[in-house]
C-alpha cells in the first residue's frame, strides 16, 4: 500500500520535469539574444546555482576521478555546449514543432553511434521503430525542401543538434559508471560554459548589454528546463526504470508545440504533425522492443537527460 502513493508522487514529478523541459524552445524563441550567448548564460547560471551544493557535498571528490574520466567529462561538456548553440540556432530558423521533434530523435542516433563505435547491438525487432522514426524525419525534411531555404537549414541544424547531444550521452554513459553525479556535472557544465565563452569571444558575440527581460529568460532557462527538468529526471531514475523516464521525455515536443501555439501563435502544419507522430511512434516502438536493459542500465540511464 505504501508504494502506490510513492509511485504517484514520482510520476507527478516526472510530469513536472517534462513540462519544465518543454518550455525551453519557447523561451529561446522569446529571447532576442544570439544563440551562443543564450546558451552560455543558460549553462553558466545552472553551474553557479549548483556550485554551492557541489562544494558542500562533493568538494573533496572533485579531483578524485582520474585524468581520463575528467577529460571525458570535459569532452561531454564541449558536445553539450555545441548542442545548445546549434539547437538554439535551429529554433531561430524553423518552427518549434519541427525543431523539437527532430532533436528528440536522439535515442535513435545514440543506438546507431553505439553500434558503430562499440558494436553494441539492439534487438532486431526494435529496428522497426528506427525505420518508422526515420520515415518521419524524411517527411519533415522533404516538406522543408519545398519551403524557403531557412526552414530546411533550421530542420537540418535540429538533426545536427541531435547528433551532438547523442555524443554527449554516449560519453556520459561511460563516465557515469565510475564518477558521482555531482562531480560529473561540475566538470561537464564547467567545460560547457567555458567552451561557449570562448566561442562567444572568438565570434564577437555580445555578452553584456542585455535588458532585464533577457536576464529573466536566461534565468528561466537555467532554473526551468535545466534544474527542474534535468534534475527531476535524474532523481526519478532512483525510483523508476530508465525506460519510464525516456518515454516520458518524448512528451517534450508535444508540450513545446502546445506552448508555441499558445504563446507564439505558431500553428503546426499538417505535414509537421504527421512527421512528428511518426518520429514519436518510432521512438516508442524502439524503446518498447529494444529488449531488456543490461545490469548497468540504471547508471547508464542517469546520463540520458533530455536536449532541452
Amino acid at each position: 500500500m505504501g508504494r502506490a502513493p510513492q509511485s504517484r508522487h514520482t510520476y507527478a514529478l516526472i510530469a513536472l520535469g517534462v513540462a519544465a523541459v518543454s518550455s525551453s524552445a519557447v523561451l529561446v524563441k522569446l529571447s532576442e539574444a544570439p544563440p551562443i550567448p543564450l546558451a552560455f548564460y543558460r549553462i553558466l547560471l545552472t553551474w553557479l546555482i549548483l556550485l554551492p551544493f557541489i562544494l558542500g557535498r562533493a568538494r573533496r571528490e572533485l579531483l578524485a576521478p582520474g585524468g581520463r574520466d575528467v577529460g571525458a567529462a570535459i569532452a561531454a561538456g564541449v558536445f553539450l555546449a555545441l548542442h545548445y548553440a546549434v539547437w538554439f540556432a535551429s529554433l531561430r530558423l524553423t518552427s518549434v514543432a519541427s525543431s523539437t521533434v527532430l532533436v528528440t530523435t536522439q535515442p535513435i542516433w545514440v543506438m546507431l553511434f553505439a553500434y558503430l563505435l562499440w558494436r553494441e547491438r539492439t534487438s532486431p525487432a526494435s529496428l522497426i521503430g528506427i525505420a518508422i522514426a526515420l520515415a518521419g524525419v524524411y517527411l519533415i525534411g522533404a516538406d522543408a525542401l519545398r519551403q524557403a531555404g531557412g526552414r530546411l537549414l533550421g530542420d537540418f541544424l535540429a538533426v545536427v543538434a541531435a547528433w551532438l547531444v547523442s555524443a554527449y550521452l554516449l560519453i556520459g554513459q561511460r563516465v557515469r559508471r565510475r564518477v558521482r553525479l555531482l562531480v560529473y556535472v561540475f566538470w561537464l557544465y564547467g567545460a560547457s560554459w567555458v567552451t561557449l565563452l570562448i566561442a562567444a569571444l572568438a565570434m564577437g558575440e555580445p555578452l553584456t548589454g542585455y535588458n532585464w527581460r533577457e536576464w529573466l529568460i536566461f534565468l528561466g532557462l537555467a532554473v526551468g528546463p535545466t534544474l527542474m527538468g534535468h534534475t527531476v529526471f535524474n532523481w526519478a531514475l532512483q525510483h523508476v526504470p530508465a525506460s519510464v523516464v525516456a518515454v516520458s521525455i518524448l512528451g517534450e515536443p508535444v508540450g513545446a508545440t502546445v506552448l508555441a501555439l499558445a504563446l507564439l501563435g505558431e500553428v503546426p502544419q499538417p505535414v509537421q504533425v504527421a512527421g512528428g507522430l511518426l518520429i514519436l511512434t518510432g521512438i516508442l516502438v524502439f524503446l518498447r522492443l529494444r529488449g531488456p536493459a543490461p545490469d548497468s542500465a540504471p547508471e547508464l540511464g542517469r546520463s540520458r537527460t533530455p536536449s532541452g
